[in-house]
């Protein structure tokens, strides 16, 4: 049986008349609010979280789980996160089960030839919910009801909400969150949701720096996706990376005289802000003196290229330099 997602995300009680569910699609943020929904509608229940590689390393532990019902738990919850169609068997075998379960599957895509996503689709007693990517709309949906009742909820701070989240629902819930939080009142005035907004920015973009000086690719791609780069922006980004950079150089050059890490980076001034220096520390290992002019060189040139030509991408610009940053490569010179 097929079931809309935002008819569930709005009335979860509804999945409570399945035994199994089937949650799938690329919208990771809307697959995690289902999930939640329903854990904490069945709050006396016993939840256990299984991966796919759980189950395939481990021969018969769906099924050990199953059975293994505890005395002080009404109901036991199981939640399969990863799965794909290998557990199409599995869960064929389980549909006749007299046990008080709730088996959860949240998995990526699943397409039409698919054997488990079919079985689910087809069969009256099971429930699929795909979640699709979020449209601007479904969003703007998701910001009302969540702020519902606060005065000055409008459409221009919706999209300064929708704004700084890169149109992910996740980004969006944690503002949200913060939102509740810092306006008790119930009333939003537009400067202090800016700023509200824009220090989580500056956090995430911090992160996206140090991820593309420790050359951490996997992060840096992960950090892509939460953030909305803004034009307006631009040079702030530079400088950021700059200051970083810049911060490197010094310490190299005093540490040239005292001859040991850990008291240059205690001596530097401006000094080092206590949770940085770990951060500094590992730097220094991957970045030389001659490799922080280079660097410097580099985002200088593009720098200047930004500012002389008024037909550039600047976002691709600085996408690109950072993607160069982190591979520690650039040709540009």
């Amino acid at each position: 049986m097929i079931l809309k997602s935002f008819e569930i995300e709005n009335n979860i009680k509804r999945i409570n008349n399945y035994k199994f569910i089937l949650i799938y699609g690329e919208n990771i943020g809307l697959k995690e609010a289902l999930k939640e929904k329903i854990i904490n509608l069945n709050n006396k229940a016993d939840v256990i979280n299984l991966y796919q590689e759980d189950i395939t390393k481990t021969k018969g532990i769906l099924l050990s789980e199953v059975k293994n019902i505890s005395l002080f738990s009404e109901e036991k919850i199981i939640i399969i996160n990863q799965a794909n169609e290998k557990l199409f068997t599995e869960i064929e075998e389980l549909l006749n089960s007299e046990e008080k379960i709730k088996v959860i599957l949240i998995g990526d895509l699943f397409d039409k030839k698919s054997k488990l996503r079919n079985l689910f689709e087809k069969n009256k007693h099971l429930a699929i919910v795909p979640c699709y990517n979020d449209t601007d709309l479904t969003l703007r949906k998701l910001i009302q009801n969540k702020l519902i009742g606060f005065k000055n909820l409008n459409s221009h701070t919706i999209n300064l909400i929708l704004n700084h989240s890169n149109l992910n629902r996740k980004t969006i819930l944690n503002n949200i969150e913060k939102i509740n939080t810092f306006f008790d009142n119930k009333i939003l005035e537009e400067y202090s949701l800016e700023v509200l907004l824009n220090s989580d920015r500056n956090e995430i973009f911090e992160n996206i720096r140090d991820a593309a000086l420790l050359g951490d690719k996997t992060k840096l791609n992960s950090l892509f996706g939460y953030f909305s780069f803004s034009n307006e922006d631009t040079f702030l980004y530079l400088n950021m990376i700059n200051y970083r950079l810049t911060k490197l150089l010094d310490i190299h050059k005093q540490n040239a005289i005292i001859q040991n890490i850990d008291e240059t980076i205690n001596k530097i001034r401006p000094p080092i802000f206590w949770k940085d220096k770990p951060v500094y520390k590992n730097l220094l290992k991957r970045w030389d003196k001659t490799r922080v002019l280079d660097a410097l060189r580099y985002l200088g040139k593009i720098e200047k290229e930004l500012k002389n030509s008024s037909g550039l991408n600047n976002l691709a610009m600085i996408k690109n330099s950072i993607t160069n940053i982190c591979a520690n490569s650039w040709s540009y010179f």
